[in-house]
């Protein structure tokens, strides 16, 4: 694929076949997706995507938030799933706990600012804090 064809910055090429299933808009859609998935696609997209969130985040500092270039904001949404990912993968060994209930009863009413939520009175710019 060439970058033209690609919908993340140059370099980042190699998580495009995970966009869209893990850019989502919020904290409760990045859970449902992880809590949905099979335990080899959440393995696959953690693999790839741990390996390349040094070099994600020193690209994305570059940016304040609430202004990033959408290709950009795709990549700040992927790391935003890998957490997801990350807690499948290190902690639970399955999509979701042992014996959790699904759909889930608890609901995020605030998250990460302005990807996942909304906070009261949050400062606009500035990149990453």
């Amino acid at each position: 694929m060439s970058h033209r064809e690609t919908s993340l910055p140059r370099g980042f090429e190699s998580l495009e076949p995970f966009v869209d299933y893990w850019v989502r808009e919020s904290n409760d859609e990045r859970r449902a997706a992880r809590s949905t998935a099979q335990m080899e696609d959440i393995r696959e997209f953690y693999d790839v995507v741990v390996a390349l969130a040094p070099d994600a985040i020193t690209y994305l500092e570059k940016f304040p938030l609430d202004a990033m270039p959408d290709d950009a904001t795709r990549l700040f949404k992927l790391l935003l799933a890998m957490n997801h990912a990350a807690i499948a993968v290190e902690m639970h060994g399955a999509p979701r706990a042992f014996d959790s209930p699904w759909p889930a009863p608890v609901r995020i009413a605030k998250g990460p600012w302005p990807y996942g939520g909304s906070i009261e009175g949050a400062e606009i710019g500035g990149g990453f804090r």
